[in-house]
């Protein structure tokens, strides 16, 4: 018997871990339904890359790599005559080498494969990869300092362009693109959800489920705050006291169900319009395309302010429990913050954790003038006009004179038009701006 392919290829943010986890723990009642998951990695809190093994090779253009992997699960499966079932986020963006494996370099008929897909709100994924940014990739942005890149750049990801590639090259009745909705009670397990996918009879599903909980919940906000702050000496580091600290803290956040994460709520209003307009206008020929994709989840209003309790945003409670889960790795910081302080290292978000950790510290005295750097520049006979503009529109920068910043930077633009510094401290200083324009907008309220 030939054996069919299903690919669930992401997309990110839209309960990948959850699905994995789930499929991971149900290999041997999956196999009598007539699926064969093979097995993958996964961590202490049940997160995990799915079958990243397959989307690593075929990312590093390893297709004999790709392609023995590959042969080995099916091989399996057509042994037991059963169907192939697999998962990585790895795969959302590479249709055209999944194609050339499956179809050209294994023959397999496009029949025998079906893809499918989960697709988030644009803006929950902004969300989503924010939380994500900080909890994994040591990032110490704030939410609006993240999003106002976005309306410059995009992200053709959420403009649904990926989906668009999979259905022209396997067919758009191979291709099952759902829409993804956060849990709730009154919204269906995902689970179930791809469990019909698959084609498991509705009276089968309701014994596999699992029992409702979140998976990779994105952080709370106080374990956010405390990360984010944490991030800015964890990169000198050795890795795995970053690890140790994220485990901790998911662990937190998924133990106090009582602490809300950030939400659109705490996106300006409008720069919150501004997104979703410009991801709607973006995804309409994929929405037209795909009528399983539902408008009004995909882009939804955005959530009311509502009244926090204090307590329940304090970064000193998760604080609290890395110092009983995490004392070797929280003593690592402190060391390291102590030493980055010796050393004269300031900034507000640093002198943040020193205050978090308890580490005395004497607050800096306002900077008066230009530094040393740039006062030598500025009165050097050898430096051009250029130069000394972009010294001082990046003087006026660092105090909040944005305006009079990119009145200088033009000028020094004029002066060098293909300055590659002037124009990356512009950008910057356009960027500010905008998000200042945002957060002080009426009705904003920016975290």
């Amino acid at each position: 018997m030939k054996t069919s392919i299903c690919i669930h290829i992401g997309s990110p943010k839209a309960g990948s871990s959850a699905l994995q986890n789930f499929m991971l723990n149900s290999r041997r009642p999956l196999e009598k339904l007539g699926f064969y998951y093979p097995e993958h990695g996964i961590d202490k809190n049940g997160v995990s890359g799915g079958h990243g093994q397959l989307g690593g090779a075929l990312r590093d253009k390893d297709i004999d790599g790709a392609e023995a992997l590959l042969s080995k699960w099916l091989t399996h499966a057509r042994k037991k005559g059963l169907k192939l079932v697999l998962s990585s986020e790895s795969f959302f963006n590479q249709a055209e080498p999944l194609y050339t494996l499956l179809h050209e370099r294994m023959q397999l008929a496009p029949e025998d494969i079906r893809v499918i897909a989960f697709v988030r709100a644009p803006i929950d994924y902004l969300m989503g990869n924010h939380n994500q940014g900080i909890k994994r990739h040591g990032e110490t942005w704030r939410l609006s300092n993240h999003l106002a890149p976005v309306m410059r750049n995009g992200k053709p990801s959420l403009a649904g362009l990926p989906l668009i590639q999979w259905a022209n090259a396997f067919g758009d009745d191979n291709c099952h693109f759902m829409t993804y909705q956060r849990p709730a009670d009154d919204v269906p397990q995902i689970e179930a959800v791809f469990l019909r996918e698959l084609g498991v009879a509705a009276s089968e599903i309701p014994a596999l489920l699992p029992e409702k909980k979140i998976t990779n919940r994105s952080y709370v906000r106080s374990a956010l705050e405390l990360k984010r702050i944490l991030n800015t000496v964890l990169g000198k580091l050795p890795s795995e006291v970053g690890r140790e600290i994220d485990w901790a803290l998911q662990g937190y956040s998924d133990q106090h169900p009582e602490e809300d994460s950030l939400g659109s709520r705490d996106i300006p209003e409008l720069l919150y319009k501004d997104i979703n307009d410009m991801f709607l206008a973006a995804m309409e020929p994929v929405i037209q395309r795909f009528p399983t994709l539902d408008r009004a989840v995909l882009f939804p209003p955005q959530e009311p302010k509502r009244v926090r309790t204090a307590d329940l945003n304090n970064p000193y409670r998760p604080l609290a429990y890395l110092e009983v889960h995490c004392a070797k790795e929280l003593a690592a910081v402190k060391e390291e913050a102590l030493a980055q302080y010796r050393q004269g290292r300031q900034g507000y978000a640093f002198l943040k954790l020193l205050d978090l950790l308890g580490i005395d510290f004497e607050e800096p005295a306002a900077q008066a003038g230009l530094s040393p750097r740039a006062r030598g520049i500025i009165a050097s006979s050898n430096m051009k006009e250029a130069d000394r503009l972009r010294e001082l529109g990046s003087y006026f920068e660092q105090h909040g004179l944005l305006d009079d910043a990119l009145l200088l930077l033009e000028k020094a633009r004029d002066n060098r038009p293909s300055g590659g510094s002037i124009k990356k401290l512009q950008r910057r200083v356009v960027d500010k701006k905008s998000v200042l324009e945002q957060v002080n907008a009426p009705g904003s309220d920016d975290a």
